[in-house]
């Protein structure tokens, strides 16, 4: 059966977490389908900052590097919006929340905007800022630092001085990848953030979509085991849920219509 059009961007974003480059008339063959839909492929990937492209082909993305926020809310939003409804359950009345920035925590601000808990919000996101902010029933607190438009947030040690004055139920987190040892990002400013919001909290929730499974990014951010609750679109494959289950990290997968809690291997 031909593959979908996001079924071969999968693929091919899947080949280049473990190969450096892919070849057009390779994935062609692959996928049976011609070299020129291949090239659109990569020209649509290249265009979202997902992949490199290289002459024949295409190359996966600079360690340090990554699409900007209004690239990356173009992709895989039906799988985030299924996270962010899912992370919203987890909450409970009257929590302190730090919010991280990034396309998947925005949905889950924007999911969290319809709850009817009484909740303090503390991020250096202005688009999680921006969606709980005129509700009566969430405090937000935005933090200082230094503004950075490609992602709508502040980073700096201002914003770290600020959120180490509070302390929080939880932290709700993104990240560039994961692999069976540490969660990754490529940018060592918003590591820092996430890792003084995973201090602060007493429990570190992270969201991911399947895209970033096996992602190996310049920086680690933190190892699994201080990560408490992974909400995914799809199951990791083997080696991650094994490593996730021995770090003790509850794992809840939001399918199509349900959610499920996958049992520790082994």
């Amino acid at each position: 059966m031909r593959l979908s059009k996001d079924e071969r961007w999968e693929r091919i974003l899947s080949r280049l977490n473990s190969d450096v480059t892919v070849r057009i008339s390779s994935l062609a063959e692959q996928f049976g389908v011609t070299t020129e839909t291949i090239r659109r492929d990569i020209d649509q990937l290249t265009a979202r900052g997902l992949v490199s492209r290289t002459y024949g082909g295409a190359a996966s993305r600079s360690l340090t590097s990554e699409p900007n926020l209004l690239q990356r809310r173009e992709y895989n939003v039906a799988a985030r919006q299924r996270i962010a409804q899912l992370a919203v359950t987890l909450i409970e009345p009257g929590d302190v929340l730090m919010i991280d920035s990034g396309s998947t925590t925005s949905q889950f601000a924007r999911a969290l905007a319809a709850s009817p808990l009484e909740l303090t919000v503390l991020t250096n996101c202005l688009p999680v800022a921006q969606s709980l902010g005129g509700i009566r029933n969430f405090r937000v607190m935005l933090c200082p630092g230094t503004y950075r438009e490609t992602e709508s947030a502040v980073y700096g040690q201002e914003t770290s001085a600020f959120l180490s004055r509070y302390q929080a139920n939880k932290a709700i987190i993104g990240a560039g990848g994961i692999t069976a040892t540490h969660v990754t990002d490529a940018d060592t400013e918003a590591s820092w953030v996430k890792r003084k919001m995973i201090e602060q909290s007493k429990q570190t929730v992270l969201l991911l979509d399947h895209s970033k499974f096996g992602s190996r990014m310049f920086e680690n951010v933190c190892p699994l085991a201080s990560i408490a609750d992974l909400i995914v679109d799809r199951e990791p494959q083997e080696t991650i849920a094994r490593a996730l289950a021995g770090a003790a990290v509850r794992v809840q997968v939001a399918g199509d219509g349900k959610s499920k809690r996958v049992k520790p291997a082994g």
